[in-house]
């Protein structure tokens, strides 16, 4: 052991080593400088010596090998950082360490197996074809699916599950890889993932520590579209950030980190040579994620999907990254509904949309004075509405002051005035998100209405938000508009002092009892609650309230297109039959749910 150590600490140089996590610069002749990533500092103190091999902060006093740092920054045990210095390293450890065989190397052991598997019967056997037809057919090289280690998982309940015991792994160990799912009767397990397309989500060393899951051929049994690894000892979606492993170098030569939402996204764009894109895995931006990403840049690029979802997921994480003083910029797609889409379609408006890229403020800017007319006094209030939350974000104090200056000129409004309604909109919670355009649709809104009740359900803390923000009219088929308003009756009458007293069985014994019109409500509740539990299973709850809002905001948005259609209908017909009292009574209702639909906007 010892042998490999130093033959480890002789092939890994610290620079390299060190460069890989936080931006170094020269100080002397061997020596480099830094800002200390492990405690928060203006001036760096972090200092790393080539010749000596070591690094130490002055500021708190941190110091060691290279050991000793990626322990620290990885948040590793000694046998962990021992086996990943010895990957770097190319070093074989022969030397028989019961350390060595800890839960967590079992694990990325597992999972590298894992990726071997389901990429070799991607590419070379017969139960991968029609998934290896399906990525070509979406503009995928032979190299991205061997760059990218991109498999496939039989329609199978225990192919992987069989695989990975013939290699002397244990059912319990394979489960906690997050690989396989435990039977409701019995002691057996089966594959967590199949009939799906996989992509492997690596750790910043090109380790895989987790997947993601696209389903190939859509069946409703079989769940999401997408699953994702659940939490485990060596995957935490809010730490991994998916590609950074090979995006790192590219993201430090250009200064930018291109963030994208899914994975597609990112091996279309990767495959385009755009090489500094990364996404997230399964979560929105966290502050682990920022922090991170500020060890190789401090310049963002957010590019969504244009749809409501898409620009849900940008917000959060662009608040974020705004409170860290990150420079953000939105990278706005000219054509195409993703940037897999874009990329694969219209390669050089890809690239001239990166390089064109908005700043955040420009990009907001424009946005809000395309819809508002800063000479009237609803756009002025409406656009600093919108505005203001924003500035109000921005880390640095110079840049709100000079956005409050710009929103002043533009609105002829002093920025005095502008400083004190701060507070005023911060307290009316204002929600910034935009929707996308929403054509009218009856399974469309059974959907919606499905989904919305199902949360609501199964997560009963989401109900008093439900209740606040959705008018029981918006649902407009009967029988989940008769749940709904059963649900808060039973919610206004029934629970007596917090939502966590909510029981589900009570409020479906109520409804048996009441026997209601349209029958069976109780049976559509208990169809909603295990739909929720297939869709949802693996979902934390800051993403079922993603879920939740956005789909408030989409059946909000149907219900008043479809009413304003139906009264431009209604005023035509009686334009026709000259019936002046009934065309303007017709238009006062069409002007008040255009105000509402702008709201949603």
């Amino acid at each position: 052991m010892p042998g490999e150590i130093d033959e480890i600490k002789a092939r890994v140089d610290i620079i390299d080593l060190v460069s890989e996590y936080i931006r170094l610069k020269p100080a002397g002749t061997n020596n480099w400088r830094a800002l200390c990533p492990f405690h928060n500092e203006k001036t760096p103190s972090f200092m790393v010596s080539r010749d000596k091999q070591i690094w130490h902060c002055f500021g708190c006093g941190e110091g060691g090998d290279i050991f000793s740092f990626v322990q620290k920054i990885e948040n590793l045990e000694f046998p962990e950082a021992l086996r990943l210095l010895a990957q770097k390293a190319g070093v074989t450890l022969k030397a028989v360490d019961p350390q060595l065989t800890s839960q967590k190397n079992r694990l990325f052991d597992i999972c590298q197996l894992a990726a071997n598997f389901w990429h070799k019967v991607l590419t070379e056997s017969p139960a991968g074809k029609n998934a290896l037809v399906y990525l070509k057919n979406r503009g995928l090289t032979e190299q991205t699916i061997s760059d990218f280690k991109i498999g496939y998982a039989p329609e199978s309940w225990d192919t992987l599950v069989k695989f990975l015991k013939s290699r002397d792994f244990k059912d319990q160990e394979i489960f906690l890889a997050g690989l396989s799912v435990k039977k409701e009767r019995g002691t057996d397990f089966y594959d967590r993932f199949r009939d799906r397309i996989m992509f492997p989500i690596n750790d910043a060393h090109g380790n895989p520590i987790g997947f993601s899951g696209r389903l190939l051929t859509e069946k409703p049994e079989a769940g999401g579209k997408y699953i994702n690894t659940p939490q485990t000892l060596i995957y935490n979606k809010s730490l991994v950030l998916f590609n950074l492993d090979k995006a790192k170098p590219e993201i430090k030569n250009k200064d930018l980190a291109i963030i994208v939402e899914g994975q597609m996204d990112v091996v279309s764009v990767w495959q385009a040579k755009t090489l500094n894109v990364i996404a997230m895995s399964g979560t929105a931006l966290t502050p682990d994620h920022l922090k991170i990403l500020k060890r190789y840049t401090k310049n963002l690029a957010f590019c969504f999907d244009m749809d409501l979802a898409g620009e849900s997921a940008a917000r959060r994480g662009i608040d974020l990254a705004l409170g860290e003083d990150l420079d953000i910029k939105i990278i706005v797609l000219p054509v195409g509904k993703d940037p897999d889409e874009c990329v694969r379609h219209h390669p050089a408006e890809w690239l001239a949309a990166v390089t064109g890229a908005k700043s955040i403020m420009e990009y907001y800017f424009e946005k809000t004075f395309s819809r508002f007319d800063p000479k009237t006094v609803d756009g002025k209030k409406k656009s600093a509405a919108i505005l203001l939350p924003l500035i109000n974000r921005l880390g640095s104090k110079i840049e709100q002051t000079h956005w409050l200056s710009q929103l002043a000129e533009k609105i002829k409004v002093s920025e005095a005035i502008l400083r004190e309604t701060i507070p005023k909109i911060q307290r009316q919670k204002i929600d910034e998100r935009k929707t996308a355009a929403l054509v009218p649709s009856t399974d469309r809104d059974l959907m919606l209405g499905q989904r919305i009740l199902a949360i609501a359900l199964k997560y009963p803390l989401t109900i008093s938000f439900l209740i606040d923000n959705l008018p029981p009219e918006i649902i407009i088929n009967e029988a989940l508009n008769q749940l709904y308003k059963q649900l808060i009756i039973y919610y206004t009458e029934d629970i007596k002092s917090t939502i966590s007293d909510f029981n589900y069985q009570n409020f479906h014994l109520k409804l048996k009892l009441k026997q209601l019109k349209p029958q069976n409500l109780e049976s559509l509740a208990d169809r909603l609650v295990l739909a929720a539990e297939k869709d949802f299973f693996d979902f934390d709850f800051e993403t079922v309230e993603d879920e939740l809002f956005i789909a408030i905001n989409f059946a909000k948005k149907n219900f008043y297109s479809a009413k304003l259609k139906r009264l431009e209908d209604q005023i035509k017909i009686a334009e026709k039959q000259g019936d002046a009292n009934e065309v303007k009574n017709l238009l006062n209702q069409f002007n008040e749910v255009a105000a509402q639909l702008k709201l949603l906007e």
